[in-house]
């Protein structure tokens, strides 16, 4: 297994994603961009962005960088500690759960984030599935 937000884990996430992910089965063929800032990364306290764009339910593409994102426009954003996200990738809490208990800020639409909240929580458990790894 490999360290959450490195260069390691968005390689195995990537091959993952597309090998074992069925773009209408399971990502239900959306189109979407989610952009999601994690604040107050271990150790240094830093921002990373982890950027995602699926087109008719096939990753188009996967970026990890630091400090603000300018690359690309994300249809959502969604803001949250190092913490909330550790919980979320480890399986100890939903993205639905941490947006309803204000862990996690979404800025975008909420109905259109309702409706691919199921493909999304795919995605996590597919991404929880190559790292065990986390910052303390």
């Amino acid at each position: 297994m490999v360290k959450f937000l490195s260069e390691e884990w968005i390689a195995y996430g990537k091959i993952f994603l597309l090998e074992k992910l069925d773009p209408v089965k399971d990502l239900k063929n959306i189109t979407t961009s989610l952009l999601c800032v994690i604040e107050n990364v271990p150790p240094k306290g830093i921002t990373m962005n982890l950027y995602l764009e699926f087109q008719q339910g096939k990753l188009i593409d996967i970026i990890v960088n630091t400090g603000a994102f300018t690359e690309k426009e994300a249809v959502f954003v969604i803001t949250g500690l190092y913490g909330t996200y550790k919980d979320i990738i480890k399986g100890n809490m939903s993205l639905a759960m941490g947006i309803l208990k204000n862990r996690l800020k979404l800025k975008g639409s909420k109905m259109e984030a309702l409706r691919i909240i199921k493909p999304i929580d795919v995605v996590i458990d597919s991404l929880r599935k190559v790292t065990d790894e986390f910052e303390e």
